[in-house]
């Protein structure tokens, strides 16, 4: 007799956790816990959760952001079964004369 998983073989992978952040005045980074059978994460920025990178460790660096920018990330995790729902994190780089 064969058994088959099939929800094991076919589950999208949980959403990421402990989303956290660093930030000096022109760039954001943000990390995550890995994922269980995340293949990938899928980034998005702002209000409109546009997709801005795949990346394949649970960390997102931008720069190139003026002094006490508001900026809202959206992780997902991604494997071969789908994409999980979004774990949200604001952040905000540091005034004019943080650090760099």
């Amino acid at each position: 007799m064969i058994h088959f998983q099939w929800k094991s073989l076919f589950q999208r992978p949980n959403a990421p956790q402990n989303l956290r952040f660093t930030s000096t005045s022109k760039s954001v980074t943000v990390n995550w816990d890995a994922v269980a059978g995340a293949d990938s994460y899928n980034v998005y920025r702002g209000a409109d959760k546009r997709l801005d990178k795949n990346v394949t460790k649970p960390e997102y660096s931008t720069d190139g952001l003026t002094p006490d920018t508001k900026l809202t990330i959206n992780v997902t995790s991604v494997n071969e079964s789908g994409e999980s729902a979004m774990s949200e994190i604001a952040t905000k780089t540091e005034a004019e004369g943080g650090t760099e």
